[in-house]
Formats: C-alpha cells, sequence, structure tokens
C-alpha cells in the first residue's frame, strides 16, 4: 500500500507543482465534422526558463531593435505607462456594416475586440507585459524582465479567435 502511495503521490506532487506556477495553454479547434483539436500547455517555469536564456543562444542582434524604432522606445514607455494610469473606460470604437473594433482599458488590462460576420478576435493585453516587452533605450529586448513578467499575467485569456467554426485560444492558468 505505501509503495502504490508513492507510486502515485510522487507524479501528483510534480503536477501540482507545475500547476501551481502556472501553465501557459494554446487550444487550436479546427471546424468541421473532420476538425482536429490541438491543446498544448506549456508550464509557465519552461516559458520563463526559455526566455532567460534567449540571449545566450540567440545571437546578438536576433534580440535588438533597429535603430530607427529603438528611438521610439522611450515614448512607446511613456505612453504604456500613461495608459496604465488612465482611468478605466473605453478608448477607441469603430463601426462599419459588418464590422466592428473595439478598445476598451479595464484595470491594468488593454482589451481588443474585433467582430465581424464570421469572425470575432479578442485579444487581452496586460499592461504589466506589455512595458516588459518594450525594449530598454539601447534596443535589447530585456527578456529575463519579460520571464518575470509572465507570471503576473496568471488567470489571464491573452487571445480567442474565432472564425467560423475555427476557434484558437491562448490563455495562461
Amino acid at each position: 500500500m505505501l509503495k502504490l502511495a508513492v507510486i502515485l503521490g510522487v507524479p501528483i506532487a510534480m503536477l501540482a507543482t507545475v500547476a501551481s506556477l502556472g501553465v501557459v495553454v494554446v487550444d487550436v479547434r479546427e471546424g468541421g465534422p473532420d476538425g482536429s483539436r490541438i491543446v498544448v500547455p506549456v508550464p509557465l517555469v519552461f516559458a520563463q526558463a526559455a526566455l532567460a536564456l534567449a540571449p545566450i543562444a540567440a545571437p546578438a542582434d536576433a534580440l535588438r531593435l533597429p535603430h530607427e524604432a529603438a528611438e521610439h522606445m522611450g515614448l512607446a514607455r511613456e505612453v504604456v505607462e500613461a495608459l496604465a494610469q488612465a482611468p478605466d473606460g473605453e478608448l477607441v470604437r469603430v463601426e462599419e456594416r459588418d464590422q466592428q473594433v473595439l478598445i476598451v482599458k479595464q484595470g491594468r488590462t488593454l482589451k481588443v475586440r474585433v467582430s465581424g460576420e464570421r469572425e470575432n478576435v479578442t485579444v487581452n493585453v496586460p499592461l504589466e507585459l506589455a512595458l516588459e516587452a518594450l525594449p530598454g533605450e539601447d534596443g535589447r529586448i530585456r527578456t529575463a524582465a519579460l520571464a518575470g513578467a509572465l507570471g503576473s499575467v496568471r488567470f489571464t485569456d491573452l487571445v480567442d479567435v474565432q472564425d467560423g467554426n475555427d476557434h484558437v485560444r491562448v490563455w495562461v492558468w
């Protein structure tokens, strides 16, 4: 009985540890009668480790923005910081005959919704993550800071795309 408890207990404890640290889930469902479904759970700690190691594995230029873009990162940072401090509310609404675009700031998240006749797209951008994703003044993407910020977006739906019968969802649990 003790052996059975140990055999079952170790994997369950490992699963509980990984789940407590967070999981990024990519769920792709292809519509139609022959549609397939692929669900890829990635422990958040693996994604964080990969981001932290990226500067070692990637060529130096791969993690650096071109100078033309890097010179505007200070302004981009100011805009995101101001947006994070701004009150909640609707920022943009565009309505056409067959499509609507809505951008709303809610809490510390920028929510983008695009609705059409066949497709619906929802993207939630946690502003803390957006700030960490911005390169520094030197144009280098700070992957370690980005990896750390991933922990702050737990329990967040990041992307949800519905196109006819096809559906893609990415969330952090």
